[in-house]
């Protein structure tokens, strides 16, 4: 499991967050260290002296926002032994709640925005040294999220839950890649309304809930 790192603090802290913005929108390849240097208004020495390179501060990135946005619901769910399974609509709640825990630390100005981008980035084009973080982050959340969903509705199959897990993450995905496009269509200014994400949250839950055999009366 992920922890918290107490470094991350102070100057650290001050270039994890420049230089992460850098690589979510362009990758580690297309960040420079020098780059990250004029953005952060230091010298490159000072970041090899906290970090060492430019590979280890993209890791240390990468690790810090997958800490701030981990969503450990579904694990919650897991070992919640009060919770009735064969109640429909406990069952659609826990859904629902799992697609807006989400959508609240991916879409919404809860963080921002190049965060959700760092981390699905790196899932799209894993860094070297960066499996750790992927195996300590994303893969359990993605198991504990499938076995929900088969708790919710055992007549499905490991596979078909999985899916429907990848659809999740698939959709909200698209909403944070093409969130510049998205907006020109909708004429929204700055972030997602609250109101357009609650809209997104039912509209997945909804198709979700159909896939699973699930639907709401």
């Amino acid at each position: 499991m992920l922890e918290i790192n107490p470094d991350w603090t102070g100057k650290r802290l001050e270039l994890i967050e420049t230089a992460g913005q850098l690589f979510a929108n362009s990758g580690i390849d297309g960040v420079s260290i020098r780059e990250i240097a004029e953005k952060s208004n230091v010298n490159i020495a000072s970041i090899n002296y906290y970090f060492g390179s430019k590979e280890n501060l993209y890791t240390e990135s990468l690790r810090y926002v997958a800490w701030q946005v981990r969503c450990p619901l579904a694990q919650k769910i897991l070992q919640d032994e009060s919770i009735d399974y064969s109640s429909k609509e406990q069952c659609i709640e826990i859904i629902r709640k799992l697609i807006g825990e989400r959508i609240q630390n991916y879409l919404s100005d809860k963080y921002p925005a190049w965060y959700s981008r760092l981390l699905l980035r790196s899932l799209i084009e894993p860094p070297p040294k960066c499996e750790d973080i992927i195996f300590q982050t994303f893969i359990p959340e993605f198991n504990a999220l499938v076995e929900v969903l088969m708790r919710c509705n055992p007549a499905n199959t490991l596979a078909k839950c999985r899916f429907w897990a990848f659809s999740i993450l698939g959709e909200i995905s698209f909403y944070v890649f093409a969130e510049p496009g998205i907006k020109l269509a909708l004429n929204i200014a700055e972030k997602y309304t609250q109101k357009f994400l609650s809209q997104l949250q039912e509209h997945i839950t909804s198709l979700i809930l159909k896939g699973l055999d699930l639907k709401e009366e």
